[in-house]
């Protein structure tokens, strides 16, 4: 039985990069991203664009540090020597594929349509009726070990009932949204979205879950979390347009437990968790875990905690040593909660620094600059449990 939650000491906010003050609107200089580079140091990446299908693949900012995170540069590209480090010593990059837009396109008779909470509208397409341009995805950048050159590879997906779609007026194309590396040493590839097993068409959105045991090179879907809501707990369950933004956590005793945003016309809904004892082959059905959650960071502590870091509004973090997961300590406040999505973007991600210490990058709009005016700004400051 687990008695006591563990007790989260925040550092104080770091600068990593800051937008000019005339900059308030939604997009730019939010969802940061950290990882170690192979050097030591700390690379954080940031989005500079519109929050929108257009702006995939465009460039974004980047930014240094190798004092632990108590300093960062600015940088014009992604660091050479970044990636996910995997155990066969290559490091591993998620490519996204730059959307087209639709009117240049030639398309199939869609196989169906669904809608989303923020009034989209996307026509879904079987791959195999697409032209061979239209079917890429699933790329990747590879650094071998041993080597100094990247590699742009086109891994190889075996997802039944894969689709594809269409929205605003833009032609997306697939990836993987997160990758999570699992103790075992398993690759394993967050992603969500639609589903068609056997051409028939899900109506919300739903986590797909894939791994890969030959360090990336092919992946096999191996689990799907379909949208289950919880009435009693989630009244506005039927406004929800599914789950999305999904992360793992990766259990003391073995077991899984994924954490699922749901979201309306606001952008706002609650957070759910579901849990898994068979290595993510089946899943128990989702209960509401937290009211709010774009996006959560996870992190696994050496020392047997794991962090999990969500809001909107606001940002907080939780921490858990219940090594099945279910009992989790109150959230502690990174970013108070305001005016929504005037406070943060929520979107957050979190690195372990030692046995008790993580690093979390995030963003707040309101953090003084020079001529002391609040802008849009990407922060760090250490976890330690």
């Amino acid at each position: 039985m687990i008695t006591t939650s563990p007790r989260i000491t925040l550092g104080d906010p770091v600068l990593v990069a800051q937008g000019p003050a005339d900059i308030c609107h939604w997009g730019p200089w939010q969802f940061p991203y950290i990882e170690r580079l192979a050097d030591g140091g700390l690379h954080v990446g940031y989005h500079l664009e519109a929050d929108a299908y257009k702006a995939y693949g465009l460039p974004k900012g980047h930014a240094v540090s190798y004092d632990s995170g108590r300093s960062w540069q600015a940088i014009p590209d992604e660091p050479a020597t970044g990636g996910l480090l995997l155990p066969n010593g290559d490091r591993l990059r998620t490519v996204t594929l730059r959307s087209r837009p639709v009117s240049d396109l030639v398309l199939p008779e869609p196989l169906g349509t669904c809608k989303g909470t923020y009034g989209s509208t996307y026509a879904v397409y079987r791959p195999d009726e697409l032209s061979a341009d239209l079917r890429e995805g699933w790329r990747f950048r590879r650094l071998p070990v041993g080597s100094n050159d990247w590699l742009e590879e086109i891994a190889t997906v075996r997802f039944p009932g894969e689709v594809r779609w269409a929205g605003d007026g833009m032609f997306t194309f697939p990836w993987v949204w997160r990758l999570r590396l699992a103790p075992d040493g398993v690759l394993w590839g967050l992603n969500y979205g639609f589903h068609a097993p056997d051409n028939v068409l899900t109506d919300k959105w739903q986590v797909h879950l894939l791994r890969s045991v030959d360090h990336g090179h092919t992946w096999d879907l191996h689990s799907v979390i379909a949208y289950q809501p919880d009435p009693l707990a989630d009244p506005a369950w039927d406004k929800r347009d599914g789950f999305t933004e999904n992360n793992l956590a990766f259990l003391a005793d073995g077991s899984l437990m994924s954490f699922l945003r749901t979201t309306d016309g606001n952008g706002v809904g609650p957070m759910y968790a579901a849990y898994s004892q068979d290595g993510g082959m089946s899943w128990g059905r989702p209960q509401v875990f937290d009211d709010r959650g774009v996006w959560p960071a996870v992190v696994d502590l050496r020392c047997g905690v794991s962090l999990a870091a969500y809001g909107r509004p606001g940002l907080f973090v939780r921490a858990t040593h219940d090594p099945t997961g279910h009992a989790w300590g109150e959230r502690v406040t990174v970013v108070e909660p305001g005016v929504l999505s005037k406070d943060t973007c929520s979107y957050s991600d979190l690195l372990a620094l030692d046995d008790h210490t993580a690093i979390i990058a995030y963003s707040n709009f309101n953090f003084p600059g020079p001529d002391e005016l609040p802008h849009k700004s990407i922060l760090v400051r250490t976890v330690a449990v």
